[in-house]
């Protein structure tokens, strides 16, 4: 017969979502290493904006050395909260049919990752990608999805007081805290009481926030 000896409490801790994970890490201190861009992720962009796609992990790789801050997050994660589009690639070969395959981003959606990364407050540089592409863009005679917004960037960021990023519907219950993040933008978190839905980063540049 089994005894019971001891009332052990127990908590259970629930699993941050990809953006309560994400506004913590931009919240954390800056690192303490500048990024270089080095030969090989010369190389990497060249060899990706040939192919018009860019692996996950390489992309990955690139914005953990950009900002080691996001280097637990996975880009299917990241896409999940920019609402970009992952696909999967395989080797092609004649003469046996691939058994693995590997996620991918277009570099359009790869260049607008950059981009949204750097106005949410990371210490993130789009301009090796999109300096590249704009050139590229501007010989089309169709935008095609987020080639719109790499393309337009300058303009677009001119005229937006915040960058807006929600997840879901805001309510008249919502609640709203403001911090200041380590490169001077200062982020607004609303919450719908048991985890956030949404936030506004306004600039060094902009600071001035309103009402939720």
């Amino acid at each position: 017969m089994l005894r019971k000896t001891e009332d052990i409490p127990t908590t259970l801790t629930r699993e941050l979502d990809p953006l309560e994970r994400l506004i913590a890490q931009v919240q954390e201190p800056l690192p303490s290493h500048e990024f270089t861009l080095t030969d090989s992720f010369i190389e990497l962009i060249e060899e990706s904006l040939a192919r018009g796609w860019i692996y996950s992990t390489a992309l990955q790789e690139l914005i953990a050395a950009m900002d080691p801050r996001l280097a637990g997050f996975a880009v299917d994660a990241l896409a999940q909260i920019f609402d970009f589009e992952e696909v999967q690639v395989w080797a092609n070969s004649t003469r046996s049919m691939p058994t693995r395959s590997h996620g991918a981003v277009a570099m359009r959606n790869a260049a607008f990752l950059l981009i949204q990364l750097k106005a949410m407050g990371f210490q993130v540089d789009d301009a090796p990608l999109s300096a590249r592409m704009r050139p590229l863009l501007a010989s089309k005679k169709v935008l095609v999805g987020r080639e719109f917004y790499v393309f337009w960037q300058q303009e677009l960021e001119g005229k937006r007081e915040a960058f807006v990023l929600y997840t879901a519907p805001s309510s008249p219950t919502a609640t709203a805290k403001d911090v200041t993040l380590p490169l001077g933008h200062t982020m607004r978190v609303i919450s719908d009481g048991t985890r956030p839905i949404g936030i506004e980063v306004r600039s060094p540049l902009s600071t001035k926030i309103g009402p939720v």
